[in-house]
């Protein structure tokens, strides 16, 4: 982290602005030497740049830009942005994902790409595709698990999850005909998404979430709820997120299940969900709009927006 300069007694009297800034810069330092962030050298490379402008306005006690104070709030959600990186310990969660991706024969023995695929993004690439507000919304997830999604069909994706079965899965996944009909992509790797979904083994109810309610209305006020940038479930990330559970013995929804209220599938007439009864058999099934039922979940997730290649 580059030097931001302390407050000083000097700076009593200077321009309203500039003293904001100046107390803004300090804070900002504080909150990255407490959490030891580790800033790359291209935003390192952006501070020092912009702090030196800054400085010099400030000695020349001239009143600070829309621009200073955009670097400021620049400058401040990089630092939370990385702050959150290692809370949730992402740098060692993608490298459990390259492990699941390999076991599952996305990968090939020696973690690499099979030839005609997209290689998985590194780390870094990984979390360059994640804005700070997204991982702050992932903070309040009950289990911000990261995953790196292959942009294949979601029939390839099946296939995969039925040649390594392990524990008591006894059968081949069910898919509903709609997941058929709703489906595109091919069996080859042409890219990767990295998303970050809440991961717990049964989730409990979202704040508001009347659980007496039909599935359309809970889906339209679960939509209504949802912070800028918050997404619901899709096919592609539960089946991802439910291979990292299969792998580490503990399938994820054997008591409730996840409805997929960002799916392709969801119509005014069926409501896809998913779940893993009795650990026995993965399901990607469909309930009536105008059903209603207290085991259903929503899960959120954030990121996949960029198309990592």
């Amino acid at each position: 982290m580059p030097h931001i300069p302390e407050t000083s007694s000097s700076s009593a009297s200077a321009p309203a602005n500039a003293q904001s800034i100046l107390d803004q810069l300090a804070d900002i330092k504080a909150e990255a030497e407490k959490n030891k962030v580790q800033l790359t050298p291209e935003v390192k490379q952006y501070i020092r740049e912009h702090l030196e402008a800054v400085q010099q306005k400030l000695a020349n006690r001239e009143d600070v830009t829309e621009d200073d104070l955009e670097f400021i709030k620049t400058v401040r959600s990089w630092v939370m942005k990385e702050k959150l990186i290692k809370q949730f310990n992402l740098d060692v969660q993608h490298t459990e994902r390259l492990s699941t991706l390999k076991h599952y024969g996305f990968l090939n023995e020696n973690g690499e790409s099979r030839e005609g695929d997209v290689q998985p993004p590194a780390f870094e690439k990984a979390m360059s595709a994640f804005k700070p507000e997204e991982l702050e919304i992932a903070s309040y997830f009950q289990k911000p698990v990261l995953l790196l999604i292959p942009e294949t069909s979601f029939a390839a994706k099946v296939r995969t999850l039925d040649a390594h079965k392990q524990g008591m899965q006894e059968n081949n996944t069910y898919v509903d005909d709609i997941f058929t009909k709703t489906d595109s992509g091919s069996d080859k790797i042409t890219g990767w998404r990295a998303v970050i979904v809440d991961g717990a083994q049964e989730m409990e109810p979202y704040e508001g979430d009347n659980l007496d309610l039909k599935f359309a209305k809970r889906i339209k006020n679960r939509k209504s709820a949802r912070k800028p940038g918050e997404k619901g479930m899709d096919r592609h990330r539960y089946a991802l997120l439910m291979m990292e559970a299969i792998r580490n013995g503990d399938p994820i929804d054997k008591e409730l299940y996840t409805l997929l209220d960002d799916d392709p599938a969801l119509s005014a007439s069926d409501v896809p969900n998913a779940d893993c009864p009795l650990s026995r058999k993965v399901l990607f099934n469909t309930v009536d709009p105008d059903g209603a039922d207290d085991c259903a979940r929503f899960r959120s997730s954030v990121g996949g927006d960029v198309l990592i290649t």
